[in-house]
């Protein structure tokens, strides 16, 4: 297909049974909301301030809302009643960094955190089944952990290391671009011990690495660029759990990306990797097998992408629109009133 296809396109297959939940701003308020495909709101959970990623628990029951970094707050929610379960606060001088994720038995919930005055990246340990009681903190492995996961076996987190240090008094500021270092680390989840660190090499340490999505055989990283911005860079990294590598990315589309990926996932195949990048404008496909791009679209403010039931679809919010998308196609999108979507979108069984 084109490098950059653009214009009307056929709807793809229909899904009656997907659900999805988002973060999104309505207005001046701040919801979690679980939608389907036709529009139709099943759930909206009011926020106390913004929203960023969703992390499902192991059993389906219940959901984990993060705040955008560098707020302080999570609540946990019953999917079936609606109910908030519990809050949860960051540790006095910490703050959350927007991602989490579930040990395999549910168990245990990992949190990505920055204590602020040493500038340190924790992961913090808590008890899912004690009302998320706090147990404890273990190092990141770097600066400023965004999203983290668990490794399909089961026994280790992956966890971006977008080197970049923050502070709550100077809100999103960025403190250290000149010499931000940041890494792809494993972390034993049974011990909390460093077992692995990757890099992108020197010459890109202003390449921050800042959503992952774990595949078949790897893991795909979602970068962006804090260095000149006239630069181009490639913002889809692999790491197939020896090397970390850039994808070979053409120029056309590397400029179209504008330095910077909102998110990243797989499709039920693990064959194909879709990369949103909302100021560009643009959802790229690229092949997990050797990284070799392979198209896009162009849709506003694209960001937030779950893979679909069918290989090689994907369900996308962009703005204020949720709509699905493939290599190939596009479906009509559903509009939601005053609402503008956070960067992740999560399928809900």
């Amino acid at each position: 297909m084109a490098a950059l296809a653009a214009g009307p396109l056929p709807a793809i297959a229909s899904t009656a049974t997907a659900r999805w939940m988002g973060c999104r701003q309505v207005g001046e308020s701040h919801f979690a909301t679980l939608f389907d495909e036709t529009g139709h709101v099943h759930l909206d959970v009011r926020l106390p301030g913004r929203g960023h990623d969703i992390v499902p628990s192991p059993s389906g029951q219940s959901v984990v809302i993060m705040a955008r970094r560098p707020d302080r707050f999570a609540v946990i929610v019953d999917l079936k009643s609606g109910a908030v379960a519990h809050h949860l606060t960051a540790s006095p001088g910490h703050h959350f960094y927007g991602h989490g994720c579930f040990s395999a038995d549910g168990s245990l919930f990992y949190t990505s955190e920055n204590h602020y005055e040493t500038g340190d990246g924790l992961i913090g340990v808590r008890d899912a089944n004690k009302s998320f009681e706090l147990l404890g903190h273990f190092p990141s492995g770097g600066i400023g952990p965004h999203e983290i996961l668990l490794t399909n076996d089961g026994i280790s987190l992956a966890i971006a290391n977008g080197g970049i240090r923050t502070h709550p008094d100077t809100g999103r500021s960025k403190l250290n671009l000149e010499t931000m270092a940041p890494s792809l680390t494993l972390v034993d989840t049974a011990t909390g011990a460093l077992t692995s660190r990757h890099t992108l090499g020197s010459e890109h340490h202003q390449l921050s690495i800042r959503h992952l999505a774990a595949g078949p055989t790897g893991i795909a990283a979602a970068l962006q660029y804090e260095g000149p911005k006239r630069n181009r860079v490639p913002l889809l990294a692999l790491f197939d759990g020896t090397n970390l590598t850039l994808a070979d990315t053409p120029s056309e589309v590397a400029k179209a990306m504008r330095n910077y990926a909102g998110s990243v996932t797989y499709d039920v195949s693990g064959n194909i990797i879709a990369l949103t990048c909302p100021r560009g404008n643009l959802v790229s496909f690229w092949s997990s097998a050797d990284g070799a791009y392979l198209g896009a679209h162009r849709e506003r403010d694209v960001c937030g992408i779950a893979a679909l039931a069918t290989p090689g679809q994907f369900a996308l919010t962009a703005g204020a629109i949720a709509f699905q998308a493939s290599l190939d196609t596009i479906g009509t999108a559903t509009e939601f009133a005053q609402t503008q979507w956070d960067n992740h979108l999560v399928p809900i069984a």
